[in-house]
């Protein structure tokens, strides 16, 4: 028994310095790109606008992020989160124009966003199915609902000019510091405190590693996994009000790709695709990559057509050194 836990408490030791690997690697990685981007651009990618501008990107992007890193740490994928972020800023949108106060229309596209992500771990779990499969078909069917809603007619949102307290709440400024980098942060904090002091945080690990062994050490592995779920359908729906709100109106094509971007920021920043590893600080470090290099090659004047390609490379490069520390894990 001794030689079981001690050897437990060795593979948590490495499993804990190969994530801080990581996280350096790509804390420096960033570093160096903030460097490349501010000669390339001669000085204008660190004015105080585009810093603005990157925070407020990173932060809802970041939201979304760290909900999809944990889902995947418990083994799962959701394709539909910029459907289900969509279909809440839709939400808040409708019941604005019917007259209900944002802020309880705020309340029912964060129960919305719940149940659509209930309704993906339900399916999953219950019938066994491939999560990548199953949030396809949802991400088609929700992104489906917004068109025939809206028949592709933008809807308007200005709430600032009738609700300035709810626009301050979610997008507005403290100082300096933008009211979605608060969010953000805020988020970030409590999730990393629930994986790694929480019971559930240990339970999502347990999942993740290795379901059949969680399962027989009494975990309730369906109901985990819901959770991650309805935690991942929350946040996309509340980072769809707060670009509704930050806009001022929404469109049927909002959130497009923003679930290839957030598994892409979870896989850099060291979430592996098999589950049972990550870390919300490295998805959070993860996100700030991706949104830097989309910035930093606009202002450079390169183009936003290089993106795509730069980042597939960085993707696979990740990937591959992920692999590398998963064979050092497992040896």
């Amino acid at each position: 028994m001794k030689e079981r836990s001690s050897g437990k408490a060795r593979n948590i030791e490495i499993l804990r310095r190969l994530s801080t690997v990581r996280e350096i690697i790509i804390f420096g990685v960033s570093v160096g790109m903030f460097i490349l981007f501010f000669f390339t651009s001669e000085g204008k990618f660190v004015s105080p606008a585009v810093i603005d501008i990157i925070s407020v990107a990173v932060s809802e992007l970041g939201l979304i992020v760290i909900g999809v890193a944990l889902l995947m740490i418990s083994g799962e994928f959701d394709l539909s989160v910029g459907s289900v972020s969509a279909f809440g800023a839709l939400i808040v949108a409708k019941f604005y124009q019917l007259g209900l106060n944002p802020f309880l229309a705020l309340v029912i596209a964060l129960v919305a966003g719940m149940a659509m992500g209930a309704i993906n771990g339900l399916i999953t779990v219950k019938f066994r199915l491939p999560s990548f499969i199953v949030t396809l078909g949802t991400m088609i069917a929700w992104r489906g609902v917004i068109y025939v809603i809206t028949a592709g007619i933008p809807v308007g949102f200005r709430v600032i000019e009738t609700h300035p307290a709810f626009y301050n709440f979610l997008v507005g400024d403290v100082g300096v510091i933008p009211v979605p980098s608060i969010w953000f942060i805020v988020s970030a904090i409590i999730l990393m405190l629930i994986l790694n002091s929480h019971w559930f945080g240990n339970h999502v690990y347990a999942v993740g590693g290795n379901k059949e062994t969680a399962r027989a050490m009494g975990i309730n592995t369906d109901k985990t996994k819901v959770i991650c779920f309805m935690l991942v359908g929350m946040l996309s729906a509340f980072v769809g009000v707060m670009r509704v709100t930050r806009i001022r109106g929404f469109h049927a094509l909002q959130g497009s790709e923003i679930e290839l971007m957030a598994i892409a920021a979870a896989v850099i920043g060291g979430t592996l695709l098999s589950g049972g590893v990550g870390t919300i600080v490295g998805a959070c470090l993860g996100a700030l990559v991706i949104t830097v290099l989309e910035y930093g090659l606009i202002m450079s004047g390169i183009g936003a057509y290089w993106y795509k390609l730069v980042l597939g490379i960085i993707i696979v490069s990740v990937v591959i050194i992920n692999r590398f520390f998963e064979q050092r894990r497992e040896s």
